[in-house]
């Protein structure tokens, strides 16, 4: 997972720029990656305030080695929390086991990090910005145009540029998606819904730990700081219902009731509605190719996976590093965005796939079902380079 970049793939018209639709996490991770490389990059974000929810996100060891390679990890770390263990309990809050994450010890890196979602944002588009990723709020592509040497590109407000290449890594909803792969399955909901709020760190809280319930819920406690954790819940939602934001507070407490262990006291600070996320788990793989011309997709708008392996961002920031690698490479785009879906399908397909049957195994028990040995078998091999 080298990123030399001494060459580019962009044909006969490297000078022109890359537009990345989507400033989250695969969007600024490649825009800085691309910067790095000499790229002149330009990215849209839909929304003016380019601001992401207060709650946390945890960043594996996979993660930490694309954060290594875009210069970033170490920043991450001091912003989070480390740690190297998941513990799990019984809904009492009795231990049943302990599990050592998967780690990259060679390459100096924790095996786990948890960090607030926001300081996350900051770094990634403070980093961005300093690199010289040009950067328009509020808008987003309204259509995409192949044109033989370049993408025409029209946006929502009106104005028109030509690109190299478009990048797609605007979320689950994505725009880029939908226009240009048409034929993509639309997300679905899986069945479970997901909570989570801030709360203070418990000293207790060193790392993940999980109390697995009835009902088919499993409640978690993640650190993000010295200072800060999380609280999640997943819980089984039949029929995907609506709930009012107002409702949130009193929801959450009736799932968690049965809970023991850290879980009552750390329910003792719920917050307000407008702090509570609550989001219905969905989730989607887009059949390759991921590209289409010179359009392609990553991050969530090409995989969209649910949080039982916690890798959602570990496989954004992969994304980001492989496409930017497969870019530099001798060869034409097209080749290049081949070697991109090449390196990235399987290892994404797995990730979806076992986070949704863990998923499915939390809701509908099967005999000889063991998810930890899933969980754990994936993650072994995600220890490899992307």
């Amino acid at each position: 997972m080298g990123m030399s970049m001494a060459t580019t793939g962009f044909d006969s018209i490297s000078d022109a720029p890359v537009l990345i639709v989507g400033g989250g996490i695969s969007g600024l991770a490649l825009g800085i990656a691309l910067r790095r490389a000499g790229q002149t990059v330009h990215l849209v974000e839909l929304n003016p305030a380019w601001n992401v929810y207060g709650v946390g996100i945890i960043l594996q060891a996979n993660a930490l080695r694309a954060l290594h390679m875009l210069g970033l990890s170490e920043a991450c770390i001091a912003a989070g929390y480390p740690y190297s263990m998941s513990l799990h309990h019984e809904e009492d809050g009795s231990p049943r086991s302990a599990r050592q994450k998967p780690s990259l010890a060679n390459e100096g890196l924790p095996a786990s990090c948890g960090i607030l979602r926001p300081a996350l944002h900051n770094l990634l588009r403070d980093a961005a910005l300093a690199a010289g990723v040009q950067v328009r709020l509020g808008i987003t592509v309204d259509a995409i145009g192949d044109e033989p040497a370049a993408a025409h590109v029209r946006f929502s407000d009106g104005s028109e540029g030509r690109y190299a290449l478009v990048v797609g890594a605007d979320g689950l909803r994505s725009k880029v998606r939908d226009l240009c792969f048409p034929q993509a399955q639309a997300p679905r909901f899986t069945g479970q819904g997901c909570w989570r709020f801030t709360l203070p760190r418990a000293e207790q809280v060193q790392s993940a730990m999980m109390y697995h319930g009835r009902q088919a819920r499993v409640a978690g406690l993640v650190p993000v700081s010295r200072d800060a954790m999380y609280l999640l819940l997943l819980s089984e939602e039949p029929g995907n219902p609506r709930l009012a934001d107002g409702d949130l507070p009193d929801l959450l407490r009736e799932r968690l009731q049965h809970f023991g262990g850290l879980i009552p006291a750390a329910a003792r600070y719920m917050p307000g509605p407008q702090d509570i996320v609550y989001r219905p788990l969905e989730t989607q793989l887009v059949a390759p190719p991921w590209h289409r011309g010179r359009v392609v997709l990553a991050g969530d708008s090409a995989h969209a996976t649910t949080p039982h392996m916690a890798q959602g961002a570990s496989m954004a920031f992969e994304d980001a590093v492989v496409l930017a690698d497969c870019l530099g490479a001798p060869g034409s785009l097209e080749q290049a965005l081949q070697r991109y879906t090449e390196r990235r399908f399987e290892r994404c397909r797995r990730v979806v796939e076992a986070s949704l049957q863990v998923g499915q195994w939390q809701m509908r028990p099967e005999p000889g079902s063991d998810p930890m040995a899933l969980l754990r078998d994936v993650a072994a091999e995600l220890m490899k380079p992307a």
